[in-house]
């Protein structure tokens, strides 16, 4: 990639430009598409289709994606029966969909983007409590995903459900829709009549290969005929099952290489099932972790292949296609994140774009809680057919006095709007905790949302005041209208005695490095905090990932020590929480990883357990089974905060209007921050 730098004559200022990432923006056929650039919207849940019916909120979502440049959107699961998914899935079951189809896909050709349909038949992950009957599989079975029996289809029935997935291909093409994906990855219908693990048959749609591979293949064929030989069809696989007795990558490349001889012209490569033990999507997952899998298959057909998981930068993107690993890159969501990505990207600002955390507190979390698809990030994201308050007429100054992700984002929305707006923040820098936290916890997105707003704030000319703390007479020197406090919250008083011991500290000073940790540790609170910083302590002296390369590379270990290695940190550490479960707050989607995690890495944890006291050798404390002490020679307290209001009364007998956001006004997520922040800018 090149790089040629401008110098901005307003500010000074030397800003990076790139010359735009030469293959992630090369156009690419598939069959008798065009597609513009190289960056695919895979099908994403969003629940945005009550009864399944398209809807103003779906359309606007994928218009704004396709105004933004992705090469190609795919919409879905678009389920084909009434027993292939839930009732907030897109339905493209019946000939009635059509109109609200044609709408949708109107919606994107009006924008300059090409739109697909993902044909969706979950099988025995559709929950009973959705569907109007039984789930069906290859065999039966009782699913590991819905912990609910599945019935095996018989040999009657595989025809009638295969007309399904190409009688859905043909109104997906009479509604205007440019391409079909068939999905056959997660451990949806086409995996479990794949899978050994799943498909018990003893017809000729079990037992060998080729036979688990038939039912996917007939589909492939019935929905190329339904279509015509001019009409895109792609599928998406999954690349390795990631669960025992089922398929790894090389199973995937002979199913990929058949389904290429029936007519599919692209290859869509994800990750393993829903069942899963490997995290498929959280930040546990390395950038572009899974794009070897799509490389394997790559080498295995001789049609486009495209990559997907965890590619969240144009970087890495760029980086992948480089490599010939794949011809696409699926990005869902950092298109949530940021719909004008690929604009952005290809212009060379980079600092613009609005980076996926990889939370997924807005996202896959609101997904399995079937609620609405939000984004932490991007607060508009799912509100795209929502009016946003426009210009104003009657500017105001406005003071915001705190610099985080509520504060920033609360400077930017008034700016936008015409506000004359000063931020002041006490740090050398915008972020608040995530400018910190993000090292330590692993959370490598977090440290660029206040990265993100430093250039959006400049590029609109705020007065960012870094270093400086607002106090009142700095603050009404400037005879604000308005002032906005975003300051944060302060640790909690537990009022324990022997809290205030040499050997106490705060968790958020230890992840800060303000404090120091000797072992053993107990770790005091087991909520979202509480949990990250101790895993936190007990990786330290684990092996790094660089130590696990080298080890094994030059076969210093035996596989066995690596793995207790990986695990084995220099501390132990103790965890309490006084009621009955761990990790409050959390959402679904990145709870299961860490209580696994504490598993893994022997932390011992105390539930329904009272810290009565602090002593110098440990931690007395009180449960079921009595007294005890726990040793500690550091106590680490990670129980939550308290706003901070020092100024919230001073600035009122002032007269001046003041607004709170954030942690000042409730401690919560930075979810909530940021829209907190937006909801004020658009209000004031």
């Amino acid at each position: 990639m090149q790089v040629t730098f401008r110098l901005e004559r307003s500010s000074g200022k030397v800003k990076m430009e790139t010359n735009n990432y030469p293959l992630l923006f090369t156009s690419l056929s598939l069959n008798k598409l065009r597609l513009k650039n190289r960056i695919v919207m895979p099908a994403t849940h969003l629940n945005y289709t009550p009864g399944g019916q398209v809807s103003d909120q779906l359309a606007a979502f994928y218009a704004a994606r396709a105004r933004g440049g992705a090469g190609l959107v795919i919409v879905g699961g678009c389920v084909v029966s009434e027993v292939a998914g839930g009732p907030m899935m897109v339905s493209i079951m019946d000939d009635k969909d059509i109109p609200g189809l044609t709408r949708l896909a109107q919606a994107v050709h009006e924008q300059g983007g090409l739109i697909g349909a993902q044909l969706y038949h979950a099988g025995a992950y559709s929950f009973r409590m959705l569907i109007p009957d039984q789930a069906i599989s290859s065999s039966d079975h009782t699913s590991a995903f819905t912990r609910e029996q599945a019935r095996g289809l018989n040999k009657e029935e595989i025809p009638q459900v295969q007309e399904q997935f190409a009688q859905a291909a043909a109104r997906a093409q009479k509604a205007g829709f440019d391409m079909v994906e068939i999905l056959g990855s997660a451990g949806y219908l086409i995996c479990q009549f794949l899978s050994p693990r799943i498909n018990q048959r003893e017809d000729e749609y079990g037992g060998s290969l080729p036979n688990r591979m038939r039912f996917g293949l007939e589909t492939v064929e019935k929905v190329r005929q339904a279509v015509g030989p001019d009409f895109c069809v792609g599928i998406r696989l999954a690349g390795h099952d990631f669960v025992p007795a089922s398929h790894g990558n090389k199973e995937c490349q002979a199913f990929a290489a058949a389904c290429r001889e029936k007519g599919v012209d692209l290859i869509n490569v994800t990750g393993g099932w829903h069942e899963t033990k490997v995290p498929q999507l959280t930040s546990e997952v390395p950038p572009g972790g899974f794009a070897y899998l799509a490389r394997g298959v790559k080498q295995a057909v001789d049609i486009p292949v495209c990559a997907s998981n965890r590619i969240h930068t144009p970087a890495e993107a760029e980086e992948i296609l480089a490599r010939g690993d794949a011809d696409l890159i699926c990005m869902s969501r950092p298109l949530i994140a940021d719909p004008m990505f690929p604009i952005k990207a290809q212009k060379g600002r980079d600092d613009l774009i609005r980076r996926c955390t990889n939370c997924n507190q807005g996202c896959f979390d609101s997904v399995l809680s079937l609620k609405p698809v939000g984004c932490m990030v991007n607060p508009r994201a799912g509100h795209e057919y929502e009016p946003m308050a426009g210009p104003t007429d009657k500017p105001q100054k406005v003071v915001v006095v705190g610099g985080g992700p509520a504060g920033s984002e609360a400077a930017l929305t008034l700016a936008q709007r015409g506000h004359q707006v000063v931020l002041f923040e006490k740090a050398a820098c915008l972020g608040g905790q995530t400018k910190w936290y993000h090292k330590p916890l692993q959370k490598d997105g977090f440290g660029e949302i206040g990265d993100w707003h430093l250039a959006n704030l400049e590029e609109m000319g705020v007065d960012i005041r870094l270093g400086q703390e607002a106090d009142l007479k700095k603050i009404t020197e400037l005879k604000p209208d308005h002032v906005v406090l975003t300051t944060g919250g302060a640790n909690l008083n537990l009022n324990i005695p022997g809290s205030d011991r040499d050997h106490v500290v705060s968790a958020w000073d230890l992840l800060k490095g303000k404090a120091k940790a000797k072992g053993p540790v107990v770790v005091v609170g087991g909520g979202a905090v509480g949990l990250e910083t101790a895993l936190f302590l007990a990786r330290q002296g684990a092996l790094t990932p660089e130590q696990l390369h080298f080890l094994t590379l030059f076969e210093a270990e035996r596989p066995e020590a690596l793995a207790a290695l990986m695990s084995q940190g220099s501390y132990k550490v103790c965890l309490v929480e006084m009621l009955p479960k761990i990790g409050r707050g959390m959402g679904r989607s990145t709870k299961w990883i860490h209580l696994g995690l504490l598993k893994k890495f022997k932390i011992e944890v105390h539930t329904k357990t009272r810290v009565n006291e602090i002593l110098p050798e440990g931690v007395l404390v009180e449960s079921e089974k009595g007294n005890q002490v726990l040793p500690a020679a550091t106590v680490v307290i990670a129980v939550g905060v308290e706003p901070c209001l020092e100024l919230f009364e001073p600035l009122r007998e002032k007269g001046i209007k003041v607004h709170l956001a954030g942690d000042s006004k409730e401690p919560r997520t930075v979810l909530n921050a940021i829209k907190d922040g937006n909801r004020l800018g658009q209000d004031i």
